[in-house]
């Protein structure tokens, strides 16, 4: 009974994925998953406050005060899973993140014209920045070689070193 790990798998798991993600990221992606990580990170602060602030005497509303704090930890739960899906340069998590960070602009927009601008501009500048660098980034997603799996030589049948000798058929048949 010990380890659960087999020899030469690492032990750390998907923590050692996202270590070597880091270390292969372009530089855009990560500027981008960094980001991310860091609106997690104050998402849950704020969160964890609201939550916390409910249980307080000074609240008029103690379930609007507790909904909008478990909705503020959830939704840093979600743009955690983007600041991995990003570093790991997932295509399906480009969507998801650039409307997210869209969605934040009218929001900071209108927090600077109500004059709150250590708000607002914060707002303003993150989701542009991230925006701007999951534009920039290349490579994001499967690279075309790694979609096809391992490299064949060009002219060479995928099938061919099978060693059974059978062919398999490719196209349309005549008869």
């Amino acid at each position: 009974m010990g380890s659960t790990s087999r020899p030469g798998q690492p032990a750390g798991g998907r923590f050692d994925e996202l270590r070597e993600a880091a270390r292969t990221a372009s530089v855009p992606a990560w500027v981008a998953s960094v980001l991310l990580a860091a609106e997690a990170l104050v998402l849950l602060a704020l969160g964890v406050l609201q939550v916390l602030r409910g249980f307080g005497s000074d609240i008029d509303d103690v379930g609007r005060a507790e909904t909008g704090g478990v909705l503020a930890i959830l939704g840093a739960v979600g743009v955690a899973v983007l600041a991995a899906g990003v570093l790991r340069r997932g295509a399906s998590y480009r969507s998801p993140t650039l409307v997210v960070q869209i969605l934040c602009l009218p929001v900071a927009w209108g927090l600077v014209q109500a004059g709150d601008y250590g708000y607002g501009i914060p707002l303003f500048v993150v989701p542009l920045v991230i925006v701007v660098a999951l534009l920039a980034s290349v490579g994001f997603g499967p690279s075309a070689a790694s979609a096809r799996g391992p490299a064949t030589h060009a002219g060479q049948d995928e099938d061919a070193g099978r060693g059974d000798g059978r062919q398999v058929p490719r196209g349309p048949q005549r008869p």
